[in-house]
């Protein structure tokens, strides 16, 4: 008998389920894989891997997924791990800034991150981080709350407005998840086929029921400028890979004469704090370099300047050296 799996979800309004068994299929049919809700796990030791699933909820899975995480941590630990969430956006570099708290990073894993950090001793072959779907007519009270308060704080648009239903779910996410777990744990191939499983996700549903042209998801562009009275922003795409893409940000820093401060480093990205005095005062650029699953081979690499336009401008300066440098040697991506 082969290695025995199972998939294990918290679910509010079904979307990680319908992940789940996606994620069954995927891993393939001929293969030995439970898919069951917390509710119906009372042993994980019968199971050589287990996927552990879940929504998130304030930037964290969900509390019973974290109970579960926390009560079965020592057996967890000697079995083979994958972690997966069902989230709003999946652009692992953004970075939040909260009014009274320090801006922080967002977005897809970087949601796991505390939990992997908290149980060491766990140590995931993979984990995923990958979009959802938000039918705004049925969300709870809190729910639609939060959305509201997101809306308020976003300083890069809305994708959301004007949808009853906002999709952010990235189907080569779940592919490559799904292979990771079939070359990791399984010793199997990746699957070549992935596309013909989508159904598992992709529903006739409208965006909006008043408005048949409104698509419910919409990829955010590779390469994007943004300067309003909120912030300054740049997002580019190079080909490179992390290590690469993070020695043309120490190289920029220093030809800038900029103090460049590692705050959060992952296997996947790192997040910077660049400071310079302009005019005599300190501003601070966010930089933030990550390796996107669905994109191999590519750096996506964020900058934010959130000052008021008239204190900025050295810092937009800077930041258009270092789209100039990224760029060079025919880096950039499209």
């Amino acid at each position: 008998m082969g290695k025995r799996g199972l998939i294990i979800y918290d679910t509010i309004y079904s979307s990680t389920i319908e992940v789940s068994f996606w994620l069954k299929a995927l891993i393939g049919e001929d293969q030995h894989v439970d898919v069951k809700h917390q509710n119906q796990v009372l042993s994980i030791m019968p199971y050589d891997y287990i996927i552990i699933g879940s929504f998130t909820r304030m930037e964290k899975p969900s509390k019973k997924t974290l109970a579960f995480i926390k009560k079965n941590k020592d057996v967890l630990a000697q079995k083979q791990v994958a972690y997966f969430l069902t989230c709003g956006d999946t652009d692992e570099t953004m970075v939040l800034k909260v009014p009274g708290q320090k801006a922080h990073l967002i977005g897809g894993r970087n949601y796991l991150i505390d939990t992997i950090e908290k149980y060491p001793q766990i140590k995931p072959v993979a984990i995923a981080g990958l979009g959802g779907r938000q039918v705004m007519p049925s969300l709870g009270r809190f729910d639609s709350f939060t959305i509201f308060l997101v809306g308020k704080l976003a300083k890069e648009g809305q994708p959301w407005a004007g949808l009853d239903i906002w999709e952010s779910l990235v189907p080569e996410r779940v592919e490559v998840f799904a292979n990771e777990i079939r070359e990791r744990i399984l010793d199997l191939p990746p699957r070549e086929d992935q596309e013909k499983l989508r159904g598992y996700w992709t529903s006739l549903q409208p965006g909006n029921v008043k408005d048949a042209n409104r698509v419910k998801y919409t990829p955010k562009k590779a390469n994007e400028q943004s300067s309003t009275a909120k912030i300054f922003f740049h997002r580019s795409r190079i080909k490179s890979n992390l290590e690469g893409a993070k020695a043309l940000i120490k190289e920029w820093a220093s030809s800038c004469d900029i103090d460049l401060r590692e705050i959060t480093v992952s296997a996947f990205n790192t997040y910077y704090h660049a400071l310079k005095k302009y005019d005599g005062k300190e501003l601070t650029i966010h930089v933030v370099a990550s390796d996107m699953s669905d994109d191999p081979g590519n750096i996506h690499i964020a900058f934010r300047c959130w000052d008021k336009p008239a204190a900025r401008n050295g810092a937009e300066e800077d930041i258009n050296k270092a789209e100039e440098l990224l760029w060079a040697d025919g880096r950039r991506v499209e």
